[in-house]
């Protein structure tokens, strides 16, 4: 199952990498405007899954600790020490080349009080600095959230029911409101209650049935995507999210069942799919550098310049995943609570 849902999370990390170069990076820097192809461009869409997956996972790995006070702090340490480490170290990077050239980044990205913010990943009105942040915010909040259930049982339940209501009652004029309820209301919040669907969903259904589901999820989120892009057919921005995260939901269920292939290739690229999804924007704009200064969008096409600039922000990420990813978590996890507040 794990194996299955890895090789789930390593194309969502790859699809984000695919959607930057073809709507970003290849147009602005190689070929005057154009990038490979419109139908590459709901690539952004892995994020619905990633916020699907979380929410499954985490009902996955720690149902039994509902209701149960002593775990919630267990369960906030494995979280940051999930999310924290790496990030730091790959926003490190990021302010000191921000800070040697002045003109890179976001206008915020030498404002200290922005930086703290952007480091513990409090939301702000100007968003993260680390542009793929924000993502990682709504992680943060849902693991927030979610460690009431672990806290209390009832209490957590009735917290968790209440924001996802309100984030339903909030669609209508999700893409109207201010901060901090275009945060806290964000349609993409809902997604994780998706996942938590879907975790409780799979149990029930046969493998045949998850199969199903695997591929009618398929076929809804590339039919999304392909309509949207390809034909032009948009609905509801609001809903945008809840299409993909439906697809998803599905995917998931047919990935947790098991009986699909699983190349241990695929699954090591999902090991690696934090650190490819954190690197992919600073390694993608230095890889352009050498890349024009090659010569080489001049030899190939825009399709070939997306697969290779996608090949080399998943090598790198995958070295930042054995080299940094991985010793950091082993050091942190290696350490008890009370050594870590020593």
């Amino acid at each position: 199952m794990l194996a299955g849902l890895q090789c789930g999370r390593a194309v969502a990390a790859v699809m984000v990498a695919i959607f930057h170069a073809n709507v970003f990076l290849l147009p602005s820097k190689f070929y005057a405007g154009e990038g490979a192809g419109a139908a590459f461009n709901f690539g952004y869409a892995g994020v619905e899954f990633f916020f699907v997956l979380s929410g499954f996972i985490m009902v996955l790995v720690h149902r039994r600790d509902f209701g149960q006070p002593s775990k919630a702090l267990v369960f906030m340490r494995k979280r940051v020490v999930r999310i924290y480490p790496i990030y730091w170290l790959v926003m490190a990077f990021l302010l000191a080349i921000y800070f040697v050239s002045p003109g890179r980044g976001p206008d915020h990205a030498r404002d200290p009080l922005a930086i703290l913010q952007s480091l513990l990943l409090i939301p702000s009105e100007d968003g993260p600095i680390m542009q793929v942040a924000w993502t990682l915010q709504h992680e943060m909040l849902f693991y927030i959230i979610f460690s009431g259930i672990i806290l209390n049982l009832r209490i957590g339940r009735i917290v968790f029911g209440a924001w996802m209501l309100a984030c339903v009652l909030a669609l209508p004029w999700s893409h109207d409101m201010s901060f901090p309820l275009s945060f806290l209301l964000k349609p993409h919040n809902l997604l994780f209650l998706f996942g938590i669907v879907a975790a409780y969903a799979y149990t029930h259904l046969s493998r045949s049935s998850a199969l199903l589901a695997f591929w009618t999820g398929c076929a809804l989120f590339l039919g999304i995507g392909l309509s949207e892009t390809v034909l032009g057919v948009m609905g509801p921005e609001s809903l945008q999210p809840l299409g993909y995260g439906l697809g998803a939901l599905l995917i998931v269920i047919g990935l947790a069942q098991g009986g699909l292939p699983a190349p241990r290739w695929l699954t090591f690229i999902g090991d690696a799919s934090y650190a490819i999804y954190l690197v992919h924007l600073p390694v993608m704009n230095i890889a352009a550098v050498g890349l024009l200064a090659a010569g080489l969008h001049l030899v190939l096409p825009p399709l070939a310049m997306l697969a290779l600039i996608t090949a080399i922000v998943t090598v790198a990420g995958a070295l930042v995943h054995v080299f940094a990813e991985k010793p950091l978590m082993k050091y942190f996890k290696n350490r008890s609570p009370r050594q870590a507040a020593a």
